[in-house]
């Protein structure tokens, strides 16, 4: 067994024989007010010794639960020494040792003096470097050679009876070197919590926290240390300590029970904070009116009347400034938590503003906390699946789910530097603040996922249309029109085998061949239309053709080589090619024309110019806008320039993967 669980074990058998005192002697009679101060001191050295052993039997090697059994120890027979003297003030036969009686005068410094050392080693259990180990050993010496002075002191002791059973004789000058050691006694303090600041800003986040801890407990051991400078300095009445004692040894405990038992059962930079702020506003309210109340003529009734107006006022307007206080300590005291909200904040004002995406979210946690390793997933389709702002998956098994309206929008996952770390500082303030960002990154992920989903369905479409075009133009030009002309032929030939004097039958005979002529021009030029039969030779030789047949004037350039095209590609770009022709021709009224086809990266760029009158548009219903569906369809990118007198310009980019 460690040695802490040894000390807080052997702590119990103490307190009892303490407690067996402190009976022993209620028994022998004493009086009502030694009596409740006992009370108060069992009430303030109970958590101090629960806690003591519930943390040493968690953690035995943990010298924090050893100093805490010893604190309550100390509390416990403080209450005990007093009402045994108390009984023996009442009971003259009852024994005492003089010297004790010496010696206790002084003894109110070790009162504090655990919590002193508490600062040196919590929560490690340790000192972290040799410099706490020098302040830990002269705050024990400045604890007891204080204790020997006070006993040396010519001062009278507490009371008569004590007096009488003095047990050191007075020394000239022990006063002054007792007093001496006062301010001593703070420095030192200052030195321990000087310490713990050192500690925190080498510490990861867990040790932060626990840290925080510490200083929510431990704002009541300075201030209940001045509470008893100015009681026995200044007024000579202590009463005003007890109830700092008492809170102190009550409230520490707990505390510290609970940073390390329960590390992350609350936020303890949430709760120093608002502790902080809370004092902070209390401070202001009660110094005004304490201003207030010294004013001069402040006794008069209408004085009155107005001081209770202007502090009412007061409160109000101090409690108006309450969250603003309250960031300016949380950037002191929870400095990584308060730049978190900041940054969320500035990225909401930018988002708002048109001048940022929510997908920088992580991007921006990454600078705030200093975790590049951060990931933020958003929720997935699939129930328990997140993904990145590209889509792809990330494990949010680890994460700490960021939820808007009971829903899991996402995951905020930190890296494992952080997580070994202990994570970083996402309490509900700061998944308050995240979560409308985490919830517009992830509708925006499901609308870019629609709209991947339309721009797919489209291209299928087209696809599926441009197959059924060459399924039904090569139907028309293997199908019906040979057909056609295998009848025409047919007619021909009986024809020849006709009498020749059968000259009406002739006629009739070449009419219907006319007629089927016509006919099979016609399912030429609409099969033409479906899908032109210069495409099977590629687009340049499909482009050369529909130049030789422009009436306008048409200069062709072609920068070869080109990469391999797909048809659909092919025949959309023809079909631009085709429009822009008619167009200018048509409707533009244009003397020359020029297209260029080149290569541009993994896209091929068909551009289509003209010197006619300008001013197209692309008005929905019109070839411009169809040409712009079927371009988009594709991933493609279709430009207009048009100028009004100055010729037109098409450009289509067409991607050729």
């Amino acid at each position: 067994m460690a040695w802490a669980r040894w000390v807080s074990l052997a702590v119990i058998p103490l307190a009892a024989g303490s407690l067996a005192v402190a009976a022993w002697a209620v028994g022998a009679g004493v009086g009502r007010s030694a009596l409740s101060w006992l009370f108060l001191t069992i009430l303030m050295a109970s958590p101090a010794l629960v806690f003591g052993h519930l943390i040493t039997r968690r953690l035995p090697r943990h010298s924090v639960g050893a100093l805490l059994s010893g604190a309550g120890l100390l509390m416990l027979a403080v209450g005990a020494s007093d009402i045994y003297l108390a009984a023996a003030q009442a009971h003259p036969g009852l024994p005492v040792s003089n010297l004790a009686i010496s010696l206790i005068q002084g003894s109110w410094m070790l009162l504090y003096l655990p919590w002193a050392l508490m600062l040196l080693i919590f929560p490690s259990g340790r000192f972290e470097s040799r410099g706490a180990g020098r302040i830990a050993g002269s705050l024990l010496a400045t604890a007891a050679v204080f204790a020997i002075l006070v006993a040396l002191s010519a001062s009278t002791y507490a009371n008569e009876f004590q007096e009488k059973h003095r047990g050191l004789g007075p020394v000239v000058g022990a006063d002054v070197a007792a007093v001496l050691l006062l301010p001593l006694f703070l420095l030192l303090l200052v030195f321990s919590f000087v310490n713990v600041v050192r500690r925190f800003k080498r510490a990861d986040a867990t040790v932060k926290n626990q840290i925080r801890w510490l200083a929510v407990a431990g704002a009541s051991v300075p201030g209940t240390l001045l509470l008893c400078w100015i009681g026995y300095l200044s007024f000579r009445d202590p009463s005003v300590v007890i109830l700092g004692l008492a809170a102190m040894n009550i409230f520490i405990p707990c505390v510290l029970g609970l940073a390390l038992l329960r590390p992350a059962l609350l936020d303890a930079g949430h709760v120093l904070v608002s502790l902080a702020s809370s004092i902070a506003l209390l401070a202001l309210v009660m110094v005004w009116t304490v201003l207030l109340i010294r004013w001069p003529g402040v006794e008069s009734a209408p004085a009155a009347v107005l001081t209770v107006s202007a502090a009412a006022v007061g409160t109000l307007l101090v409690a108006g400034q309450g969250p603003r206080l309250r960031r300016r300590i949380g950037r002191i005291l929870y400095a990584e938590h308060e730049r978190i909200l900041d940054a969320l904040t500035g990225l909401h004002t930018r988002v708002f503003a048109n001048a940022a995406r929510p997908a920088e979210l992580e991007s921006v946690l990454r600078t705030a906390t200093g975790d590049t390793a951060l990931r933020v997933g958003y929720a997935g389709l699939a129930e328990n699946t997140f993904v990145d702002v590209h889509g792809s998956p990330v494990d949010g098994s680890g994460g700490i789910p960021v939820t808007l309206m009971a829903r899991v929008a996402g995951v905020i996952v930190p890296g494992a530097e952080a997580n070994r770390q202990g994570g970083q500082t996402f309490n509900a303030a700061v998944l308050k603040a995240l979560s409308p960002m985490v919830e517009m990154g992830r509708q925006q992920l499901e609308l870019a996922a629609a709209l991947a989903d339309v721009d797919a369905s489209r291209s299928r479409l087209l696809v599926a249309a441009h197959e059924e075009s060459r399924r039904l133009e090569r139907d028309l030009h293997d199908g019906a029109q040979q057909r056609l002309i295998a009848l025409g032929m047919g007619l021909r030939l009986i024809q020849h085998q006709l009498p020749l004097h059968s000259k009406e039958l002739h006629d009739q005979l070449d009419a219907s061949v006319t007629e089927l002529g016509t006919a099979v021009a016609e399912l030429r030029q609409l099969a033409h239309g479906v899908r032109p039969s210069a495409l099977d030779d590629g687009l340049p030789a499909a482009l050369r053709q529909l130049s030789g047949r422009s009436p306008t004037p048409l200069t062709l350039h072609i920068a070869e080589p080109l990469p391999e095209v797909p048809e659909i590609v092919v025949a959309t770009a023809y079909f631009v090619a085709s429009e822009a022709v008619h167009n200018a021709t048509r409707h533009a009224q244009a003397q020359r024309i020029s297209i260029v086809l080149k290569q541009r990266g993994a896209s091929i760029s068909l551009l289509i110019s003209d010197d006619g009158r300008g001013g197209a548009r692309c008005a929905e219903g019109g070839g411009l806008a169809g040409l712009t569906d079927r371009v988009n369809a594709l991933g493609g990118e279709l430009r207009l320039t048009s100028p009004e007198g100055h010729g037109t310009t098409l450009e289509a980019l067409l991607p050729c993967g």
